[in-house]
């Protein structure tokens, strides 16, 4: 002898109508209404929001989204998915991938020089220019992150030697030690 209501479906439907509106690729303005840890969210027209992730805010390094944008800025986005009425969006979609261009620059086995830019499990990040950036494998330090840190410090260049570079999969490889052994043995004795 119960009854429940909800506004649950009326909402859903609404904002079902206007998502359909929207297609993937489709390029959109939008203002920023919220930033967090994990990304930013952009009203594209009234009640209807999408979110762009961390990782597509840039090509470089994103730490905090709040250093790219804030709350009332007008951006330009790529809708990316469109899943369950919720809409992803992109700002680094826009802009030209770095790692097409690298391609033609850098090649496994050439000296270049890094500026350490973050730390992780595995190693640590070195940036070769901006939006290319490789793993120091933390291996070259006996697998000890003290020593990798002491050793590499945030903010400071060192010489690297690419030991595995695909643009394609923008990924790449840079070695420490192997670039140290080349400058030793090219020094006079």
């Amino acid at each position: 002898g119960k009854l429940i209501f909800t506004e649950k479906s009326g909402v859903h439907k609404e904002k079902q109508v206007l998502v359909d509106k929207y297609n993937v690729g489709d390029e959109v303005e939008g203002e920023v209404t919220g930033t967090v840890d994990f990304g930013a969210f952009v009203k594209l027209e009234d009640n209807l929001e999408g979110l762009v992730h961390l990782s597509e805010i840039d090509w470089g390094l994103v730490d905090d989204p709040r250093s790219f944008v804030a709350v009332g800025d007008r951006v330009r986005v790529k809708i990316i998915e469109i899943k369950d009425d919720k809409i992803s969006l992109s700002v680094k979609a826009l802009k030209t991938n770095p790692w097409k261009e690298a391609g033609a620059r850098y090649h496994r086995g050439e000296r270049v020089d890094g500026v350490i830019i973050k730390y992780n499990r595995h190693g640590a990040l070195a940036s070769i220019e901006e939006g290319i950036a490789g793993l120091v494998h933390i291996s070259e330090f006996g697998g000890s992150e003290d020593e990798l840190r002491a050793t590499l410090e945030l903010g400071k260049s060192y010489p690297f030697l690419i030991t595995h570079f695909d643009p394609s999969e923008q990924r790449m490889a840079l070695s420490y030690t192997q670039a140290l052994m080349q400058r030793v043995a090219k020094e006079p004795a």
